[in-house]
């Protein structure tokens, strides 16, 4: 039903002459990012807050694997979870959306990889937020926040290219347009080639960035931890 309302908004507002962009693929665009949004949509925030307000995370910090490790695991658990729900989407995003094939069969290889590489920065980005909880124990402000504002940068609502020039350079700038837009933007021939490689180049550089920030933030979140007796 969400598909088939944002397909019919979309093509209302570009037969009023609003857009200039073709139709086809400004609805390829928004049933993908539909899909994105779903794919993304579990987020391990609540969990390692309840962890912290109970002092369970004490437990887990105990065990062979690393804690980070540990939050990631139950990130990734959630995105394959949401994937049950949304491969059976797929038929129907077919049926009442707009969903083609990728530009070239180049275009659908890379965007397997650039999707990749995306759900790792959103991965990276959620366990980031998480850790605020040893700082704050409460985030729930900080997650809807978090919601609102990672969804609108990455090109949920609508795409990045319709984005007045200035809000466009902020998202540029941030690294949640590399969860969606950049993936979806290969998928559909707009950006390719050596544009293509360049756009996951930038994936790389933003997961390897998140990726020392987590480490950085989760060796100060230790500091918080207090053991009675040692």
């Amino acid at each position: 039903m969400q598909i088939f309302l944002v397909n019919a908004v979309w093509t209302a507002a570009h037969r009023s002459g609003t857009f200039e962009q073709p139709l086809d693929p400004l609805l390829v665009y928004v049933t993908l990012a539909g899909l994105h949004a779903w794919l993304l949509s579990g987020s391990v925030l609540p969990y390692v807050q309840r962890q912290v307000n109970r002092g369970a995370h004490i437990f887990e910090i105990l065990r062979p694997s690393g804690y980070l490790s540990q939050v990631t695991a139950h990130q990734l658990g959630l995105i394959a979870g949401a994937l049950l729900f949304i491969v059976p989407a797929l038929p129907i995003a077919l049926l009442v959306g707009s969903l083609s094939p990728p530009h070239t069969v180049s275009s659908g290889l890379l965007y397997v990889v650039s999707l990749t590489l995306g759900l790792g920065i959103h991965v990276l980005l959620c366990v980031l937020v998480s850790l605020s909880a040893f700082w704050t124990l409460q985030i729930d402000g900080l997650t809807l926040l978090y919601r609102i504002i990672s969804q609108f940068f990455a090109g949920t609502f609508a795409p990045l290219s319709l984005f007045p020039g200035w809000l466009a350079a902020i998202a540029e700038l941030l690294p949640f347009q590399a969860t969606t837009y950049l993936p979806i933007t290969v998928y559909l021939g707009e950006v390719s080639g050596t544009d293509a490689l360049w756009a996951i180049a930038h994936q790389l550089l933003w997961l390897a960035a998140l990726t020392l920030a987590a480490i950085a933030v989760w060796r100060r979140a230790q500091r918080r931890v207090v053991v009675q007796g040692g």
